[in-house]
């Protein structure tokens, strides 16, 4: 199958059908590229080849050629001629045919290594994009572990917090309730050691001095001794005393436990 001429000019590379300018360096360039190269002019003014940049002087150097010639033009182009010199301008013909058919297919396989060689820089630059995108995801992923495992450490220290301050809370609605109890016991306290000779009514008793404790031992012992040597105490006369509860000379009886007990309980620590 027979594959159409092109112009020779790279940036044009338009196929040609009808009429063209063949030159003699085997070359051929359609009517648009010559016109812009000055070929279609005269001799004199005529520039060199656009392909190979040789020198077109010569009038039939340069020529415009009908591709598609008609049956009359066939039988008269090489009519008169001698059978060397058809054969010649044959294979004249055929060599710049080849010439152009090897042109073509050096420039088809310029085009594949050039579109090789871009495809294997494209592939390239794609796995390199792919490797990067990867790397970046395991970091993101990376990145997203910790996040979450700073968040479960916070959320856990959120409810240690919360346990806390609810704890601190109901500490804090107990108190006032605790506080009156203890105010009571330390008026009782207060109230029995008013009692007691020798202390003013009111005044506090001091729970951690070691002086005043045995100063207090003291006076207490003093007040057993006296309640001994005036009769309190003595089996005989707390017995006459119960069986004559009505009796006006009965002395009455101190009573020393229930004082013992006011004594404890002021020295008890709220």
């Amino acid at each position: 199958m027979e594959h159409s001429l092109k112009c020779n000019v790279l940036k044009c590379r338009q196929e040609i059908t009808d009429r063209a300018l063949v030159t003699t360096c085997s070359h051929i360039f359609c009517i648009d590229c010559a016109g812009r190269s000055g070929l279609a002019g005269q001799s004199e003014r005529r520039s060199s080849c656009p392909a190979c940049n040789s020198n077109l002087g010569n009038p039939d150097d340069a020529v415009i050629a009908i591709l598609s010639p008609s049956e009359e033009y066939k039988t008269s182009v090489l009519s008169g001629l001698s059978p060397n010199i058809i054969m010649e301008c044959a294979g004249r013909a055929l060599s710049f045919w080849a010439y152009q058919t090897t042109q073509e297919i050096v420039y088809q396989k310029y085009l594949e290594k050039t579109l090789t060689d871009k495809y294997k820089a494209l592939d390239m630059h794609l796995d390199k994009t792919v490797n990067e995108a990867n790397a970046e995801i395991e970091s993101i992923q990376g990145q997203l572990r910790d996040l979450a495992l700073q968040n479960d450490s916070m959320r856990r220290k959120y409810d240690e917090l919360g346990q806390a301050f609810k704890d601190k809370s109901l500490d804090t609605q107990k108190a006032p309730m605790i506080t009156p109890v203890r105010q009571r016991t330390r008026n009782t306290a207060n109230i029995g050691l008013s009692a007691i000779p020798g202390l003013v009514a009111g005044s506090p008793v001091p729970l951690n001095g070691p002086t005043r404790m045995q100063e207090f031992n003291i006076r207490e012992q003093s007040v057993v001794a006296g309640n001994r040597e005036s009769g309190v105490g003595d089996p005989s006369i707390n017995a006459a005393h119960l069986h004559h509860p009505t009796s006006s000379s009965a002395t009455p009886v101190p009573r020393v436990p229930q004082r013992s007990i006011l004594i404890s309980s002021a020295f008890a620590r709220p």
